[in-house]
């Protein structure tokens, strides 16, 4: 049952009945690309693409927006994950306002505060 309601979400955000918020990461050196990362996010469904990473993986830190900017009193991460570049997951029952961090390396923690300072932005 569970399948079937994401695949619904899914196919009312391919018909623009849901507003989709879009998370892009994309840093690079010397033209070359560090990371690239899109999220899509709709409703309750957010789905993650790792388009390109120097290291072939993409590793993320899904947490709390609050736990983004104060640091203060944080839980730990609500998720943490690695992808494969090309590979695309779909996560479900994430908070109304979470954040994300995406590096080509696995990295401690509080790596992901200047990524989260600036350079992932959400467009409508």
């Amino acid at each position: 049952m569970e399948k079937l309601i994401l695949l619904f979400y899914l196919l009312l955000s391919l018909t623009g009945c849901q507003p989709t918020q879009t998370v892009v990461t994309h840093e690079l050196d010397n033209g070359a690309d560090l990371i690239y990362s899109k999220i899509q996010i709709t409703t309750e469904l957010a789905t993650f693409r790792c388009l390109r990473s120097r290291s072939g993986l993409c590793h993320y830190t899904v947490l709390e927006r609050s736990c983004s900017t104060s640091r203060v009193n944080c839980d730990p991460p609500i998720t943490v994950f690695t992808m494969r570049q090309g590979d695309t997951l779909l996560l479900s029952h994430l908070p109304d306002d979470f954040a994300t961090c995406v590096t080509s390396a696995a990295t401690p923690d509080n790596a992901c505060a200047q990524q989260l300072a600036g350079t992932g932005h959400r467009t409508p």
